[in-house]
């Protein structure tokens, strides 16, 4: 078995197919395992990946899941194949394979668990959309936030982690995978570096990004940050709406003392709502909370 996998998620890539192809075919990545993950494509590329004659792992996808399914498919096929070291990069070919090799070393010394190419850091061969920069900014901003890691670009397409961070991982969603690894290892207690690389313009085919892709990922975001702090997350925010219940009643009453109003309540049915669901939301903290620290001491 070869002790370093490599994850390639594939989605109507046809054009890029062959391009990429002959560089995983060089003598120079031999001691690599690669694993193409076939996520549903509607094009030729499935076809493509049957008829290519070398060693290597090919999952199908018989409908697209998404880029997380995609990467967990993967991941399950490296633990399979008892890889010490598993890495993703994307099959469109703006990373450079070269840099793997930079990310790896960095867990065989034993300096990292998990390791992101940093392209801001490294070298971006063409002029990047400016949504793209700004977003990936504020994600960085929010995922470092909340994991205390420094982070500096929260989505490449090139990332490494070590076997023991695998097992442990649980990825959810369809797209975004990228944050959800930074916020379950650091809550895990995995160390993390990231490393300059490189970053070119795609030549073939589009991303596959569309403006649903933020709210997808604060969704995901909330949803695995609240699983590993269930009582931070929604006592906050239950105690976020109580406060405003009393706030908006507070003021009312005021209004009503100093006769700007003839009601002393006018939006009792809000109030009320606000309280309640503040009440409740702590309740599901705390009840999540208890089950968190269960399952923890099994």
């Amino acid at each position: 078995m070869k002790s370093i996998s490599v994850i390639i998620p594939i989605y109507n890539e046809k054009d890029n197919l062959p391009h990429l192809f002959k560089e995983i075919t060089k003598d120079k990545y031999n001691n690599y395992h690669f694993i193409l993950v076939n996520d549903g494509s509607i094009d030729i590329s499935g076809k493509l990946i049957e008829e290519l004659k070398i060693s290597c792992s090919k999952i199908e996808h018989k409908k697209n899941f998404g880029l997380a399914a995609a990467v967990k498919s993967g991941i399950k096929e490296a633990i399979t194949q008892k890889s010490k070291i598993i890495v993703k990069i994307d099959s469109d070919l703006q990373h450079d394979f070269n840099d793997i090799e930079k990310l790896i070393k960095e867990i065989e010394i034993g300096k990292a668990d998990v390791v992101y190419g940093d392209r801001f850091s490294g070298s971006i061969n063409y002029k990047m959309e400016l949504f793209r920069k700004v977003g990936n900014k504020f994600f960085s901003f929010v995922t470092k936030k909340l994991t205390k890691y420094d982070i500096t670009d929260s989505q490449p397409g090139l990332i490494a982690f070590s076997a023991s961070v695998a097992k442990d991982l649980k990825l959810i969603g369809d797209y975004n995978y990228t944050q959800q690894i930074l916020i379950e290892s650091s809550m895990l207690g995995y160390k993390f570096l990231h490393v300059p690389i490189t970053f070119n313009k795609r030549v073939h085919g589009e991303s596959f990004i569309s403006y649903k892709y933020p709210f997808k990922v604060f969704w995901q975001i909330f949803i695995i940050y609240s699983s590993f702090k269930p009582m931070e997350t929604f006592g906050k925010l239950g105690f976020f709406l109580i406060i405003n219940s009393v706030i908006i009643a507070f003021y009312q009453i005021y209004r009503y003392l100093y006769g700007f109003s003839d009601k002393i309540i006018q939006s009792d049915n809000l109030i009320s709502l606000l309280f309640l669901f503040g009440i409740q939301t702590v309740f599901v903290g705390v009840i999540a909370n208890l089950i968190n620290l269960k399952s923890k001491s099994k």
